[in-house]
């Protein structure tokens, strides 16, 4: 079965029902539909806890209850805790691909929890990291899955 991290930016996507604003795009429309996929058993998703501290401090700065975050293992995604010696792969990785912290701990969670493809939509983060790990937008994964014979 196919296993997602999914960054920060695609869950805050779908609670925060984002759109493009010069476009009119919903960008919550294919994380949400990414979220359903590992809800019914069709892939499985990964998070780490960083994520959800990440998660909580922008709820939290928009004056929402941070516990909401929570609510992610409801979808049936994985909460990974990354050990120390991925931590220490993080701070590698923050040091030889130039990867902000929170980027870094990503990276090194989704490699060390096993993960087929990283989402996100951070452009920055995927040109420094593209090497480590495939990494997709939420509707280039939506496309891939669908046609992929792994799925």
């Amino acid at each position: 079965m196919i296993r997602v991290y999914l960054d920060t930016n695609v869950l805050l996507n779908v609670w925060f029902k984002e759109e493009n604003p010069k476009t009119g795009e919903k960008l919550w429309n294919a994380p949400l539909q990414i979220l359903e996929l590992v809800e019914n058993g069709k892939i499985e998703g990964v998070v780490s806890i960083f994520t959800l501290m990440e998660s909580a401090q922008v709820f939290k700065r928009n004056k929402l209850d941070p516990e909401r975050v929570k609510e992610i293992e409801d979808v049936g995604i994985e909460v990974y805790i990354p050990s120390e010696l991925t931590l220490i792969d993080a701070f590698s990785f923050q040091l030889k691909l130039g990867t902000d912290p929170y980027d870094s701990v990503a990276l090194a969670s989704a490699l060390a929890s096993g993960c087929d493809v990283l989402i996100t939509r951070d452009e920055d983060f995927r040109k420094k990291a593209e090497e480590q790990i495939r990494i997709l937008s939420p509707e280039e994964f939506l496309e891939w899955i669908a046609t992929s014979d792994e799925s």
